[in-house]
């Protein structure tokens, strides 16, 4: 009997957000893992946390209390000094072993391309973890594309842009821009079974990640995945292999 597969959620959330007027409580991100047989969740506060370090502070307890579960990932407003922002989430990096940081366009209107950006990049370079960002609703600061010019400055920096661009417009531009940028890859949350169809056949698996953002959202976007009739290596690679690798997660 084959055994069930692993499953990384790379991109969920903790906590209320008052950018999207919702809110997510760690008895409801673990039961929805349990319910979805999620392995490991990569976990992040929304944008709009009225709160962020209390957040970080319970995703910290949260992975403490779910060795190999629960795994941070930071998301820091860039707009604040250097020496600030680079204090934290090295804190949240080497104290409690943080996996990420987030680079929110829409929620922290920041362009990648912009000058309080390019710390961010700077700081997961210093700290070798990847970059996510928000690409979809928010344009032109979301626009994936815009991620190209950082992926050539930051060669040893892996960028993923979160949602696929979260449209059947913007979903356009990942395709190219991960096809040119051998360290950006993709996490498909909210994207349309057809979008997720294109980008294997045309990406392959390598460079997909498997995300849901959303309690609400797991169900259907696994379901999205087993429709697509992928061979075991494809789905494997999507919705675990890539992410435990990615992520130097070590499960």
């Amino acid at each position: 009997m084959q055994k069930r597969m692993k499953i990384v959620d790379a991109h969920m959330h903790l906590g209320p957000c008052r950018v999207f007027d919702v809110e997510v409580k760690a008895e409801e991100l673990l039961n929805n893992m349990e319910r979805n047989g999620i392995t490991a969740s990569i976990v992040q506060p929304f944008p709009g946390a009225p709160d962020v370090k209390k957040i970080h502070q319970e995703i910290a307890r949260l992975a403490s209390e779910n060795p190999g579960r629960i795994f941070g990932m930071a998301s820091l407003n860039p707009h604040q000094d250097d020496d600030t922002y680079f204090a934290e989430l090295d804190m949240l990096v080497k104290d409690y072993k943080f996996v990420g940081v987030k680079l929110h366009t829409i929620g922290h209107a920041i362009n990648p391309l912009s000058k309080d950006a390019t710390k961010v990049f700077e700081a997961a370079r210093k700290l070798g973890i990847p970059v996510m960002v928000h690409t979809g609703p928010g344009v032109p600061f979301s626009l994936p594309s815009l991620v190209i010019l950082r992926a050539k400055q930051f060669p040893d920096v892996n960028i993923i842009l979160a949602h696929a661009g979260n449209g059947m417009v913007l979903s356009d531009e990942i395709i190219p821009t991960v096809s040119i940028c051998k360290n950006v890859y993709v996490e498909t949350s909210w994207s349309s079974i057809l979008e997720k169809q294109a980008f294997i056949r045309t990406l392959g698996a390598d460079r997909i990640i498997f995300g849901s953002d959303l309690p609400i959202n797991t169900p259907i976007e696994l379901y999205q995945y087993k429709m697509l009739n992928l061979s075991h290596e494809e789905l494997e690679k999507i919705l675990f292999e890539n992410a435990n690798k990615l992520f130097r997660l070590g499960l």
